[in-house]
């Protein structure tokens, strides 16, 4: 049986004071009567991002969609990441700050903001207040009834074209993120989704959202050979990122990366950047900091130990970097979330295991993110991933 909207007297201080308020923005938002609390976006998100950035949800796998509340802000920042389903995520309150690859975007209350598969990202909200956020994942075989059809490629297009000047926010004033949120709660309405009519009334609402976004970017000049770029440049770090996954500990200069992708020193910075946002150092200290806060609240080993099985020279150099990215030193980490690391995660109000959901390795990218782009020969090969990192 599907979830209920309570209507708890929240209005948007955009309705406030706008001419045609109306038809403007929500009306007055309907959030879930089982879901007083928003999730922690850093604590669940955080622990599923794998050495290659990607972020794996537990989807349900014989119908992958879910709609989550997440709550951003704080110290703690969520890695830079992608992942092999679709996002949309609705901003209910605050100011979110975006990096996508090297840019960043501001999102604001009552915006949505629409990211595809290939983009390395993450959000941030204030360190002072926190944003609350409605976010609906998908994968695209929802949509594909098990064929690579020209529909499914039309229906996806938005997620294609995502370029370096792609408008990955859409305004308030447009009037579509608030109907888009209508079809996320009616979506959220069904889950979970187990008998036909609920199933059929799901990819319903998903169609008419994704044909509202396509209706919205048809006039967007890019083209979705972009796309297949981005999946050949990812393809071509899949051995480094490999190489991370469980030789993180051991020291890894530029060189050696370089030397993983069979690439120059000077032409691997540039591609590395280009595809992940950030410097190769800067991502590996993310990925070992990432590694530590794990065993800093999962374990009781010393900080000493952690530094040194995290591949930190000492543990001074591991303090200071820590501190940098965590803003907190690993000891207080360790106070403020021990034994907080089994977080159970939550679809609609029922748990699901934190076991990582893998799809089979023969199957391309291509072949999961239809459309009008030249399929590259070489499989992609996703890292075997075993539970939480």
């Amino acid at each position: 049986m599907g979830h209920s909207w309570q209507d708890v007297g929240r209005r948007s201080p955009l309705q406030s004071g706008a001419p045609d308020s109306q038809n403007n923005l929500i009306g007055r938002c309907m959030w879930p009567a089982a879901k007083r609390n928003w999730d922690d976006a850093y604590a669940v998100i955080n622990p599923q991002i794998t050495a290659d950035g990607n972020h794996q949800w537990p989807f349900d796998p014989s119908f992958p969609i879910d709609v989550r509340f997440f709550r951003f802000g704080g110290r703690n920042r969520i890695r830079m990441n992608r992942h092999d389903y679709a996002e949309l995520l609705f901003l209910v309150s605050g100011e979110l700050t975006w990096q996508i690859q090297e840019r960043q975007i501001a999102q604001r209350e009552g915006e949505i903001i629409v990211i595809g598969s290939t983009l390395y990202h993450r959000p941030w909200g204030s360190q002072v207040c926190r944003e609350n956020a409605v976010v609906l994942y998908f994968l695209p075989e929802l949509i594909q009834h098990g064929d690579v059809t020209e529909d499914a490629a039309e229906y996806l297009m938005p997620f294609h074209i995502q370029d370096a000047t792609f408008p990955h926010v859409i305004p308030a004033r447009t009037r579509l993120p608030s109907q888009i949120l209508n079809l996320m709660k009616r979506i959220y309405a069904e889950l979970p989704a187990v008998t036909n009519r609920s199933r059929l009334s799901v990819k319903t609402y998903l169609k008419m959202i994704l044909i509202s976004l396509v209706n919205y970017y048809s006039d967007y000049q890019s083209t979705q050979q972009v796309f297949a770029r981005r999946q050949t440049s990812i393809q071509r770090l899949q051995p480094l990122f490999q190489l991370l996954e469980t030789h993180f500990h051991e020291s890894i200069s530029i060189q050696d990366a370089a030397d993983t992708v069979g690439m120059s020193s000077s032409h691997f910075r540039r591609l590395f950047k280009q595809v992940t946002g950030q410097p190769f150092t800067a991502y590996l200290n993310h990925f070992r900091v990432a590694k530590a806060q794990q065993l800093l609240v999962s374990t009781d080993k010393s900080i000493l130990d952690i530094s040194q099985e995290t591949g930190f020279c000492d543990q001074s150099y591991f303090g200071l970097v820590f501190r940098q990215l965590v803003h907190m030193t690993p000891l207080q980490y360790r106070k403020a979330f021990h034994d907080s690391v089994n977080i159970r995660l939550m679809q609609n109000g029922k748990p699901l295991a934190p076991a990582i959901i893998q799809r089979p390795v023969e199957q391309t990218r291509s072949e999961r993110w239809p459309g009008k782009h030249p399929v590259s020969p070489q499989k992609e090969r996703l890292p075997a991933v075993s539970g939480f990192l």
